[in-house]
């Protein structure tokens, strides 16, 4: 079995969500003055690559500390949709996908924007899921879905449409990963597991792939 990372490390001066702020590290305890070391971790909870809950965007809905750990861990369908740069994936390009899909528990929408991780261009011109096909996803019965790319919804969205069609149906966005252009489209098992903290809105993940 091949274990694969699919997660951006978490490091001051990385790339955040406009309007958000970088993380802030520091060491206040020292090997050298207190015979260990900690860090001193400052950061947002949809830092790097994380995980979106329902409770987010939705009043009143689930946060990640209360859903079951097998919320975290499934099979995955990968779809490649380096052709939609700055445009929506529209529903019908997933429909030749729907066996897969709902065979699977996770659609990670790859994009390629991974590789622009650090550069301006990355916060815009990704491809994004238009509402029609968030809405196919959801009723494949899908416990997540991801992208390698800042946001499930367009660069300029305000309105976040298809993060409140997905997370007011209890599906799990995933956002910022990483590498899956090492995947195939299907076969891998997605490890998703969040930061355990009581109310938690979003947390970063370390996300892993085992295929094979």
């Amino acid at each position: 079995m091949t274990i694969l990372d699919l997660t951006h490390v978490i490091e001051p001066g990385m790339p955040v969500f406009p309007g958000t702020e970088r993380p802030v590290f520091e060491i206040p305890l020292t090997i050298a003055a207190n015979g260990f070391q900690e860090h001193r971790l400052t950061l947002y909870s949809h830092t790097g690559t994380h995980m979106d809950a329902p409770a987010h965007l939705i009043p009143g809905a689930a946060c990640l500390d209360g859903l079951a750990a097998e919320t975290f861990v499934g099979p995955a369908c990968v779809v490649d949709v380096r052709g939609f740069a700055g445009r929506a994936v529209p529903a019908a390009f997933l429909e030749p996908h729907l066996e897969a899909l709902r065979a699977a528990d996770f659609l990670l929408l790859r994009s390629g924007w991974d590789a622009r991780w650090g550069a301006p261009d990355y916060f815009s011109g990704f491809p994004h899921l238009a509402v029609e096909a968030a809405r196919l996803a959801v009723s494949c019965g899908l416990k997540g879905v991801g992208v390698d790319a800042i946001s499930i919804d367009a660069h300029d969205s305000t309105a976040f449409e298809v993060h409140h069609v997905l997370l007011g149906a209890g599906v799990v966005v995933l956002e910022n990963l990483a590498r899956l252009d090492q995947l195939p489209a299907t076969g891998a098992t997605l490890v998703a597991a969040p930061l355990k903290f009581r109310g938690s809105d979003g947390a970063p993940i370390r996300a892993l792939a085992l295929v094979g």
